[in-house]
């Protein structure tokens, strides 16, 4: 797990020096609002799970278009009254995306999107490990996100991002063994350099 997440902060502080001399860096984090969608009837009654996100982000510059990178700590999943019925999962996040920004005097807006490789750390049924039923540890997302940045040239940011999984997690229902997929909402606030 601690090889995993260095060897994401290398990749991302590796793709900011490989950017152009515009590049930037930041640190962002917040909350993480995770569900998943399903097929199957879910035993119990599930809600979703509030953790939180934690990272770096490199990017090209404050161009009106641009590429970015991150290396998030996320938590998802969903709760429910039986801790067998449970699911948290915690995850390093790395998103590649295409961001347009609107540059303006004070408040810049930008809007990105792109895909999202996830690497699973932990899954926990209550508060015991998942049962093995053959789950990918590796999962594939879309992103779609939105947010400002304030300030010239360090900036405090705030943003929306909205993560939609690709990837059956296999961790079971009652009518169905292949019914979940992540869904995740989160709102991050960062400082960039």
């Amino acid at each position: 797990m601690t090889r995993t997440l260095t060897c994401l902060v290398a990749a991302a502080l590796a793709g900011a020096g490989s950017t152009t001399a515009q590049s930037g860096l930041g640190l962002k984090g917040g909350f993480s609002y995770g569900n998943v969608s399903n097929r199957g009837l879910l035993p119990g009654n599930l809600t979703e799970r509030t953790g939180f996100a934690l990272g770096l982000s490199a990017g090209t510059g404050r161009n009106m278009l641009g590429f970015g990178i991150e290396a998030l700590y996320a938590q998802r999943g969903v709760t429910g009254a039986n801790g067998a019925d449970q699911r948290k999962l915690d995850y390093a996040d790395v998103p590649l995306f295409v961001r347009a920004l609107f540059p303006s005097p004070g408040i810049a807006p930008y809007a990105y999107a792109g895909p999202q490789v996830s690497f699973e750390l932990r899954c926990r049924a209550g508060s015991s490990p998942c049962p093995d039923t053959d789950r990918p540890s590796t999962s594939y997302a879309a992103v779609i996100g939105g947010g400002a940045r304030l300030g010239a040239s360090s900036a405090f940011t705030v943003e929306g991002r909205y993560i939609s999984g690709l990837t059956d997690l296999k961790l079971s229902t009652i009518a169905s063994s292949e019914s979940y997929k992540t869904r995740s909402f989160l709102i991050l606030a960062g400082w960039a350099f």
